[in-house]
């Protein structure tokens, strides 16, 4: 590579970086490759990316996916109208598809990975304002888990009660029990006290939402993933992780039973260019739009003059 070929790839913006590594990646596969580079997944990208999909030539074709989530009710009919196309589709991951990105890339016929590329749980998001006025993205399952861990500190107060009474009083256990359950009330009662069921409710409904969509995506797309095993699949995914950011490796994938391969040869190094050229604005690039592979080079036809000869030397 000559000193100004090497000037033009350090010159080369993020974005122009990516489209080089999708053209790259859309040869390599031979199909035309989906650039879903998206920082937040919102309803005013919802027309721009079915028309992106509506781009797409009959056949194959590969999204390229990258995006740490948004609104799953926008990730809901971008997903739909992939699977909807009824041809194989592969979704490639260079960096992160992540919660309402994750609903998106369960449609994949094939799910390539990066060598650092990742999905996450997809539990519901809900904005909450703190006291310096900026917004906290928060995980609906925060509620719920707060509960678990409330009940899992009720019953070690609840033995550990109750040892302690029938060690010092010499009550009977029933009445040890009763006693323990007394002080044990009233000490959990004032914290229980304070969650509002209403937010419980909406909490609830709003992960189920991801779940049901999960659903959906899965019996209607993916019908060769059998019924139980999809709603084990579709729990994990909103239930199962601690935490919203929590990384759905390779492995991980593999486990839950999608269809997810590591990136091999120059589908590697693709994906690896991406990731980097995305690092250093993650969040802040949008690139959306269909990148063709090259067109097939036809053999030469040979004149008809030539073809005479031939024959006649024959």
């Amino acid at each position: 590579m000559t000193g100004t070929e090497c000037e033009g790839e350090s010159a080369r913006t993020p974005e122009a970086e990516i489209r080089a590594a999708a053209e790259k990646l859309a040869a390599v596969r031979a199909r035309p490759c989906l650039l879903a580079v998206l920082p937040h997944i919102r309803r005013r990208e919802l027309i721009g990316f079915c028309d992106a999909v509506a781009a797409l030539p009959d056949g194959p074709a590969d999204v390229l996916l990258a995006s740490p989530g948004g609104d799953i009710d926008a990730a809901y009919p971008m997903a739909r109208a992939l699977g909807r196309r009824g041809a194989s589709l592969g979704v490639f991951v260079p960096l992160c598809a992540k919660s309402a990105a994750t609903l998106i890339a369960i449609v994949a016929d094939e799910l390539v990975l990066g060598p650092l590329g990742e999905l996450g749980p997809i539990d519901a998001q809900f904005d909450r304002k703190r006291r310096a006025d900026f917004s906290s993205h928060c995980s609906e399952l925060t509620i719920f888990r707060a509960l678990e861990q409330a009940n899992l500190l009720s019953l070690d107060l609840f033995d550990e009660t109750i040892g302690r009474v029938l060690k010092g009083s010499g009550m009977t256990p029933f009445d040890a029990a009763a006693k323990a359950t007394e002080l044990v009330g009233d000490l959990m009662g004032k914290l229980y006290g304070q969650i509002d069921p209403l937010r419980v409710g909406e909490a609830a409904r709003a992960l189920e939402v991801g779940h049901e969509y999960a659903i959906r995506l899965l019996r209607r797309y993916r019908p060769e993933i059998e019924t139980e095993q999809a709603r084990r699949l579709v729990h994990g995914l909103v239930h199962r992780y601690p935490a919203h950011g929590f990384a759905l490796d390779l492995e991980e994938l593999g486990e839950m039973g999608l269809p997810a391969r590591r990136a091999r040869g120059d589908e590697a190094s693709c994906l690896d260019r991406i990731a980097r050229a995305l690092l250093p604005v993650e969040g802040e690039l949008e690139v959306l739009g269909v990148v063709a592979p090259p067109a097939p080079i036809e053999a030469a036809s040979v004149p008809a003059a030539a073809m005479d000869c031939n024959v006649i030397a024959a």
